[in-house]
């Protein structure tokens, strides 16, 4: 039934826009899931800070290219992709691809087999009316945690596996996690329920806070970027020098005693 709501919405829209001459159900990849986010003001270590239903938010990161969305028909997020030469847009939630021309093997050709350039999605973008929205895929970069508490995180690699009977099935969980994936730090600790469980933090960012979070740094400050590129946590950063005065203030003269 939503699939037909979203068919029926991509017909009635091809008919409004009359300068729209091509629309495609854009392609869907599964995003890349960190760790969910406990806090509101709570940033990501690694990968962006994501809306998630009925969450408070995610650590994620899509394919690049392609833009993190959340699916209204399946309530959930996904990575969307168009075709090149086309413009992701949202209306009444649902995305979908414009193009004023057809797509050709992946991307939309112009007459006379002209490419479409940057400018050509920017200017369709300025005329959507008020019922479409333009989505252009983020400049891809990292972002660092931003921690104000200096409260010290635990390294979870390595770490010891408890010793109870009862937590032995996650062990194995996560060493055979450990074994088939070189990047990860599993751990086990019990959950909010009480129960064993194998948890990852990857290890690029080691340290891990009492909510399940993972963090570059021990107290998960910003990682700062020095002038050479080097990455290091804040409070590493060594001070800058203080600038010295090259003239020091001349003496004021002292006022003559008036008569």
């Amino acid at each position: 039934m939503k699939k037909l709501i979203f068919l029926f919405l991509l017909t009635y829209s091809a008919q409004a826009w009359g300068k729209y001459q091509y629309s495609y159900i854009p392609k869907t990849f599964a995003p890349t899931i960190y760790n969910f986010l406990y806090q509101k003001r709570e940033k990501c270590s690694i990968g962006e800070k994501k809306e998630y239903p009925k969450k408070i938010g995610v650590c994620a990161s899509c394919p690049e290219g392609t833009v993190y969305l959340t699916d209204p028909s399946e309530d959930k997020p996904l990575c969307f992709k168009c075709p090149s030469g086309t413009l992701l847009v949202r209306r009444n939630g649902y995305p979908m691809c414009l193009s004023f021309y057809p797509v050709v093997n992946g991307k939309a050709e112009k007459p006379r087999g002209g490419t479409v350039a940057d400018e050509d999605l920017e200017r369709m973008a300025l005329q959507l009316s008020a019922d479409y929205k333009a989505v252009f895929p983020a400049s891809k970069k990292e972002t660092y945690m931003t921690f104000n508490n200096k409260e010290k995180l635990t390294n979870v690699c390595p770490s010891m596996y408890p010793e109870d009977e009862t937590a032995q099935k996650q062990i194995d969980i996560c060493r055979r996690l450990a074994h088939q994936n070189d990047f990860l730090c599993p751990y086990v600790e019990k959950n909010a329920e009480g129960k064993w469980t194998c948890r990852a933090c990857p290890k690029n960012a080691p340290y891990k806070n009492k909510q399940g979070g993972c963090f570059n740094c021990p107290y998960g400050e910003e990682m700062v970027s020095l002038d050479d590129g080097t990455l290091v946590c804040a409070s590493k950063v060594p001070p800058k020098p203080k600038k010295k005065n090259e003239k020091k203030a001349a003496p004021k003269k002292k006022k003559s005693p008036t008569r």
